[in-house]
């Protein structure tokens, strides 16, 4: 009887007390306050125009979500190895010009291919300030090889208050259609947070890529066009110019709001309407990349398996007759303390049997489990009613003959 009556005086606290009191720690906005800060990195100066849309859909919808003061660093052109002159005074102007309509600080820019010193400096000055009380959180939308520039000249002990946020294995430097000098290994290595949400290609753009589209893709966007708002139009305007409409780095909806599946609809809502939609408290699912775990026992990068989640898992090294990889869990929108369904995706490889664990916190969670050896391809096991805080170390240990692996996906229950 005490036990009943005691949870029924929880429940009550549950429905009666406000809701930050219990989802305040869950990610860096609640619907009004950002805690922390946010850089920006972005190319648009070779290889696909469509940057031209994307950063000026970015800048306004932090303006909308009344938080540009947290703004500290943004910089674009970022691609190193190549570039197109026109093309990047093309993206200067769709980047100044927004910032101009939206109020934004103009010191806060910095063209890479004009002044890469300045937009390095800058970029280390952000991550210097970092602390657990004012984390930054970078989100990515160019190529490595300026974050990792910037990384290098800051402290060591404050990258740990840094979040990284990238949606696309191209601007992770993992595809063999272009040259890069960094990946996000290198990234990685430099002691940051890594955050990877599911590409925001297929649910934002609608022409092919290296294409000009045909009029009547631009018409999820032709509320831009239609927009009483001057502001809105001219990044209707900027879409044109890019030829594409394809403002698909939606990893700045994401920081905003836990949402991996930004729309158009959602953009008019915000953009258009004025609507500040609230963030989510804790996301159901969070897949975190092999190839983004912090250690790699035994296992290198394997970037040719389409079928493989971001086209990207990990192998194991040659001569080596078992692996374990590990990372810590620390990502935003998620419970302090949870309960999920642990997914586990590996390659079942024909004549080859490993043998698997999940490990939390340096003890196994579940049982163990072995590949068939029958040739199923890519398999999920799940382990069930997995207890993980924030800050928990997590990994999967495999012996026997190492197969690949994709992901680990945490399920909230």
């Amino acid at each position: 009887m005490k036990e009943r009556l005691g949870m029924a005086c929880v429940t009550l606290m549950l429905l009666l007390s406000p809701p930050s009191k219990f989802f305040s720690d869950a990610g860096p906005f609640d619907g009004k306050n950002f805690r922390g800060r946010i850089a920006y990195s972005a190319d648009g100066n070779h290889n696909d125009p469509d940057d031209w849309a994307a950063s000026p859909v970015v800048l306004a919808i932090f303006a909308e979500f009344g938080v540009k003061e947290k703004l500290v660093h943004f910089d674009y052109n970022s691609i190193l190895t190549n570039t197109d002159a026109k093309w990047e005074k093309t993206h200067e102007a769709s980047v100044l010009g927004v910032a101009e309509r939206y109020g934004y600080d103009r010191k806060l820019f910095h063209d890479c291919r004009q002044g890469l010193d300045a937009a390095v400096a800058s970029l280390a000055k952000a991550v210097n300030k970092s602390t657990a009380e004012n984390p930054l959180y970078f989100i990515v939308a160019g190529p490595m090889q300026v974050p990792v520039m910037g990384l290098l000249k800051s402290r060591e002990a404050a990258r740990k208050h840094v979040y990284v946020i990238s949606h696309s294995n191209w601007n992770d430097g993992l595809v063999t259609r272009y040259s890069f000098k960094n990946t996000k290994r290198d990234v990685i290595a430099l002691g940051v947070n890594w955050i990877q949400i599911r590409g925001q290609n297929p649910l934002l753009a609608f022409s092919q890529f290296g294409q000009p589209a045909q009029p009547e893709e631009f018409k999820p966007y032709f509320w831009m066009r239609d927009s009483q708002d001057p502001k809105v139009r001219f990044l209707w305007e900027r879409m044109v110019v890019s030829t594409r409409p394809d403002p698909s780095d939606g990893m700045a909806y994401f920081l905003m709001t836990g949402d991996e599946e930004a729309d158009p609809s959602k953009y008019k809502r915000l953009l258009d309407d004025k609507v500040v939609i609230r963030p989510t408290h804790f996301r159901p699912k969070v897949r975190i990349e092999a190839e983004d775990f912090t250690t790699l026992n035994g296992y290198q990068l394997e970037i040719t398996d389409r079928e493989a989640s971001h086209g990207v898992a990990i192998k194991p090294t040659d001569g080596r007759d078992g692996g374990r990889v590990r990372t810590n869990f620390r990502q935003p929108y998620t419970a302090p303390r949870g309960r999920y369904d642990v997914d586990i995706r590996y390659f079942d490889e024909q004549g080859r049997r490993s043998r698997f664990a999940l490990i939390v916190k340096g003890a196994a969670r579940g049982s163990a489990w072995e590949s068939a050896g029958t040739g199923e391809g890519w398999t999920s096991h799940t382990i069930r009613d997995v207890e993980v805080s924030a800050g928990d170390e997590i990994g999967v240990d495999v012996s026997g003959q190492p197969v690949r692996l994709d992901y680990v996906q945490l399920n909230l229950r």
